[in-house]
């Protein structure tokens, strides 16, 4: 609490600078980084094409939120604001390790939040809005700008953060809800002179799980500094430390034993036993094979574990610290040129325990109990107990990246224009981490992580034995073991993006990236990769400034180290997308929106070598096609709707047999749609009173899907939502509802993660 009341004061005291200030204080600002009217139908991005171009003249999709949605939503929470994305859903809660915080799905492939202002940025935990302007999404393969480290097939997240004011603008806000949430957020802003303006932003939280043991605590600070001594100059200097406490602060992450992954163990372990291979083979033949033989169940909602028992316990808890720093300078050098710098440098540290389940078929139980008989016997479908596991990531991990660009902007006679941006940049990604487990009993047989087993729906009499106390004796009694993940990513790249308007109604865009990329280990060396990743994109407006078609070819890579059976190095795996579509902005750009389909391909996938099992060969394909749909409207002062629709068809079209023509599990439901609309008065005695709904849906999703084990299938959702907001001139009040009809949901990607029930949050602010 601590941090909460200096920035109290830091408000104080802010305000008693800016009374002191003159009425007349000179805002002064770059003429290409104007700050921009807050508009929630403003669609204009600076990172989407590395420049400033606006929505109708970018040949490519991004969807994005601001922050007059964010509040008035009363949205905390990454998660909270991709509700409004369209073709986007979460697969998995933020874990606290470095690989991106939560994870999404676009366009048939996860995707993390790896960027901030257009850099790399480690985000281990769930990313709070207190510091954030606008969530951006750039959809689709993104490598000519963005480079492979921050970027997937589906696109890439960036959140673009707040920046000093040369105004006296402070806030502070306090919130509470149900299921144990309560928050704190300040916001400070203040000119120390007409050249410098400070701001400091602070938020902690406190979230508790709806499950009966669960919780998690997070901060946020990040201070910034603004600094323009001349017309042509402007220097920003960013920090961020964030961190997180918890062992759950929503659903348990369970895991499944797949029915191939069990049987090829059970072979291995009766051949070790001297049993002839006719004889194993016997008894494998009355094994099960998919799910539905083995669990009794092949959807999620069917299988018998209690929706609000998170099986861990309180003591046992996982803490992630992030501090991040920054550096932009935007400089000016003529009528036709600017000269962005961008320093930033990160670093996280892991520290605890890590609580997470499996869910055991009887079948595997029923064999090594009857293995002893020498009569061996699968039993009968079922899952009557669950796997308590628990892990160690200690350690820490860091980036650094520099990057230049050089922005260009010339015209010639009335309609012709050249906009380009010549960029170079160098990344550094550095893990230290190492996993530390011990080995328990499986039916007998040594297992990871696996602390013991309970009833997975029954009355559990050891539930609490799950403690820090008798996991510590477990790592000490017990053989143990680790993962390292020690590794060293180095990226030196240069990159040109051109866009030229031939004339009024033609716009032709072409970008190429020249991408190196090392990777060493301390232990299995090293390997190098150079990649060239080109774009194009063409705009065509017949209607001007108010409807424009558009066509791009888009290119995404993913480094890959190993040799196939004839020695050959594998090269980069790659993405190609062509997409085409309409974006409008009518009406004096109160309906604004876009519709596009989209094709992408990706090659050269490492899977098993069919002639050569023992190694890999990289000739894999999977296809991804679909078509998204935004809808932006203000048809009424004080009215807003936000609408959008996604549907995505992705399958491996040559691949191992497991898995051929199957939908990929990390690609998410086939459709999924998102609807939002606020209603707020301006004028009358309930001036500044405001309401609205949202509607999320999801079709059905796969968390496991191959042609052995079978599908496990995760159940369509809707999720509805209502708030309603209060705002006067100094004071600020809210209250909203999440799973208005508390519905049972579930996300997963080779698990099963139950999310929030009903939840209800009440705010309420000051402003200066």
């Amino acid at each position: 609490m601590r941090q909460i009341y200096l920035l109290t004061f830091l408000l104080w005291a802010t305000h008693q600078v800016s009374a002191q200030q003159s009425d007349t204080l000179k805002s002064y600002t770059l003429e290409e980084v104007k700050i921009q009217a807050q508009s929630i139908l403003n669609k204009q991005s600076t990172d989407a094409n590395k420049m400033p171009v606006q929505y109708l003249q970018s040949p490519q999709i991004y969807n994005s939120v601001s922050r007059v949605v964010l509040e008035k939503q009363i949205a905390t929470t990454l998660e909270d604001a991709m509700h409004n994305i369209p073709g986007v859903t979460k697969l998995w809660d933020a874990t606290g390790r470095t690989d991106g915080g939560s994870f999404f799905t676009s366009r048939g492939f996860y995707t993390s939040t790896k960027a901030r202002n257009g850099l790399a940025n480690i985000a281990s935990t769930n990313m709070d809005m207190a510091n954030i302007e606008r969530i951006e999404v750039i959809k689709g393969p993104s490598a000519t700008l963005f480079g492979s480290i921050i970027t997937s097939y589906g696109g890439v997240i960036n959140r673009i953060t707040k920046k000093p004011m040369f105004k006296s603008a402070s806030t502070a806000q306090i919130a509470v809800g149900t299921q144990g949430f309560y928050r704190g957020q300040v916001d400070v802003n203040a000119p120390l002179y007409k050249t410098l303006a400070v701001r400091v932003i602070g938020a902690w939280q406190n979230q508790d799980s709806w499950q009966d043991v669960g919780n998690q605590k997070n901060y946020l600070i990040t201070p910034s500094l603004t600094y323009m001594p001349n017309n042509r100059l402007q220097i920003d200097l960013e920090a961020e430390f964030l961190g997180s406490d918890a062992n759950s602060g929503g659903g348990s992450h369970i895991f499944f034993l797949t029915p191939s992954t069990i049987n090829s163990s059970i072979r291995s372990f009766l051949s070790a036993q001297g049993m002839p291979e006719s004889s194993v083979n016997d008894i494998m033949k009355n094994a099960p094979k998919t799910f539905k033989e083995a669990f009794g169940v092949d959807k999620i909602q069917d299988v018998k574990v209690h929706y609000d028992r998170s099986y861990l316990n309180k003591d046992i808890r996982f803490k992630s610290n992030t501090a991040s720093f920054f550096g932009t300078s935007n400089y000016i050098l003529s009528e036709n040129w600017r000269s962005q710098t961008s320093i930033t440098y990160s670093n996280t540290k892991n520290d605890g325990y890590m609580g997470y389940q499996y869910l055991l078929p009887n079948y595997l139980l029923n064999f090594a109990q009857s293995i002893g008989t020498g009569t061996p016997d699968f039993g009968t479908a079922g899952h009557d107990y669950l796997a308590r596991m628990v892990w160690s990531p200690n350690g820490n991990a860091d980036n650094f990246e520099v990057q230049q660009n050089f922005i260009s902007d010339y015209s010639w006679g009335t309609s012709m224009r050249n906009r380009a941006v010549f960029g170079l940049d160098y990344s550094r990604f550095k893990s230290n981490i190492v996993y530390t487990r011990f080995y328990g009993s499986l039916a007998g047989i040594p297992y990871p992580d696996l602390f013991d087993i309970v009833p997975a729906y029954a009355e559990v009499p050891n539930y609490k034995d799950f403690n820090l106390q008798n996991v510590e004796k477990s790592y000490k009694e017990n053989t143990s073991g680790s993962l390292n993940y020690q590794y060293t990513n180095q990226t030196y790249s240069a990159y040109l993006n051109d866009l030229i308007n031939l004339n009024e109604y033609i716009i032709l865009n072409a970008g190429l990236r020249l991408d190196h990329f090392r990777y060493t280990t301390p232990t299995a060396g090293d390997y190098n990769q150079t990649t060239l990743s080109p774009k194009f994109g063409i705009i065509l407006s017949p209607w001007k400034d108010k409807a424009s078609l558009f066509g791009n070819y888009q290119n995404g890579f993913t480094n890959k180290n190993g040799v196939d059976f004839n020695n050959k190095p594998f090269k980069p795996e790659e993405a190609h997308q062509w997409e085409a579509g309409l974006k409008y902005q009518l009406f004096e750009q109160k309906l604004t929106g876009s519709i596009s389909y989209y094709d992408i391909q990706v090659k050269d996938i490492v899977r098993t070598d069919p002639e050569n099992p023992l190694f890999s060969i990289q000739d894999g394909t999977q296809k991804s096609k679909g078509i998204e749909l935004e809808v932006l409207a203000n048809p009424l002062r004080g009215w807003t709707i936000m609408a959008g629709y996604g549907y995505n068809d992705s399958k491996y079209t040559k691949s191992d047999p497991d898995v051929l023509d199957k939908r990929p599990a990390g690609s998410g439901p086939k459709n999924t749609a998102n609807f939002w609309t606020n209603y707020t008065f301006t004028s009358g005695i309930i001036k500044g009173f405001g309401a609205g709904i949202s509607a999320n849906y999801a079709s059905e999703a796969y968390a496991i899907s191959n042609n052995t084990d079978g599908d496990l299938v995760i159940p369509a959702y809707t999720l509805l939502g209502a708030h309603i907001t209060y705002d006067t001139r100094h004071w600020k009040a809210g209250l909203k509802i999440n799973n208005l009809s508390d519905e049972k949901y579930w996300m997963g990607w080779t698990n099963m993660i139950p999310q929030r029930p009903r939840q209800a949050i009440l705010t309420l602010g000051y402003k200066l």
